[in-house]
């Protein structure tokens, strides 16, 4: 049975429409999906991701533990800032990809829903008298997220001494009228804007204000399917969809969660040796579908008559007005503008390989000057 979050009655006030997604109950939409996409676009949206994993790292040793089992310059981290990071196979495949963030006694991990109680046991593995302690935190905080150009703008009313973060993962906590919150600075579209860590006991007042503060200046929720599409359009693959544990993450575009200079880690061979000696036999691209409806996840790609490779995620974009897809695409038909087609349905659809994202324009986060 999947699960429901605190929120779910008063989503369902609100008109939301729930779908499942990694054994939780989400909305899919409160509104029509294409006014939620335009929030996301040119206002802010707020999102309930409240079946995330969130992961606490405590103990004297948890840094260099840390620095040990990701793939990211945890070291270089100082209170208040943070990175992305993957956690890697011996053989380099992909475990879990994170947002992780430097507090001053502790790490908080920010995972997808299904994956914190891996992340935990994987991590307790390696444990071998260090001083370190790992809590699952996932029923005790929330994680709600404002995406959109005025994410400052409503932040600035419930939480008007907030600093203003101005580099991606930066983070702080302040106070709000229903207790503590942290403010993480997260691109979750291409527009960006900030996550919020809670305290799941204020969740539903805390819920409650910020949507009445929303509605003063014309924004609102939106779901899964409108953040979906901006995801898509923004190029950022998700654990579970496109990307699993068979993934190197050279193939998934991870580069940016990866420290080539940091020393050694879990799975670091297998990735320098990639980086420096050899090359991924297949990559994660984008397609330009010569269609207005989305592929299916698993449709095979063909170049003339061979198979090349499959669709992951595929939506229709209101910006670019026709269908894309991200897919697996293997060494010599991956670059750029290389004319392929995929199998939806029985129909045959011209589709051409481009990069990622697929949308660069984007309207800056409105911060004072």
């Amino acid at each position: 049975m999947s699960k429901r979050s605190k929120l779910y009655e008063a989503q369902m006030a609100e008109g939301g429409q729930f779908i499942e997604d990694r054994g939780w109950e989400v909305a899919q939409k409160f509104s029509a999906v294409e006014e939620e996409y335009e929030i996301l676009k040119h206002s802010a949206g707020l999102l309930d991701l409240t079946s995330s994993g969130l992961i606490e790292a405590t103990g004297t040793d948890r840094v260099r533990f840390l620095h040990g089992m990701l793939t990211n310059n945890i070291k270089a981290l100082n209170p208040g800032q943070g990175c992305y990071a993957a956690m890697l196979t011996p053989q380099g495949r992909i475990v879990a990809d994170m947002r992780v963030y430097c507090l001053e006694d502790s790490f908080l991990l920010t995972v997808e829903p299904d994956l914190h109680e891996k992340v935990v046991n994987v991590l307790r593995k390696f444990i071998i008298g260090d001083q370190v302690q790992l809590l699952d935190r996932s029923e005790e905080l929330a994680l709600l997220s404002i995406q959109g150009p005025k994410a400052f703008k409503l932040l600035s009313q419930i939480a008007p001494h907030h600093s203003v973060l101005p580099q991606l993962f930066n983070h702080c906590e302040t106070e709000t009228q229903w207790g503590k919150v942290r403010v993480c600075r997260v691109n979750r579209t291409r527009e960006g804007g900030y996550d919020l860590v809670l305290d799941q006991k204020n969740l539903v007042k805390f819920w409650s204000l910020l949507q009445q503060t929303a509605k003063g200046l014309g924004m609102k929720p939106v779901g899964l399917t409108a953040l979906n599409i901006h995801r898509v359009e923004a190029g950022i693959p998700r654990y579970g969809v496109d990307m699993e544990e068979s993934n190197l993450p050279l193939e998934v575009g991870l580069d940016h969660a990866i420290s080539l200079n940091k020393g050694c880690y879990i799975g670091q061979e297998v990735i320098a040796r990639t980086t420096y000696l050899g090359h991924v036999n297949r990559k994660l691209v984008g397609l330009l579908l010569a269609t207005d409806h989305a592929a299916h996840r698993g449709d095979k790609v063909f170049q003339a008559e061979k198979e090349v490779g499959w669709v992951t995620s595929s939506v229709y974009s209101p910006s670019l007005r026709r269908a894309i897809a991200m897919g697996y695409i293997r060494r010599g038909a991956m670059e750029p503008g290389t004319s392929l087609r995929l199998e939806h349905t029985g129909a045959s659809i011209p589709c051409e390989v481009t990069g990622l994202p697929f949308v660069t324009d984007k309207l800056p986060i409105e911060t004072p000057t």
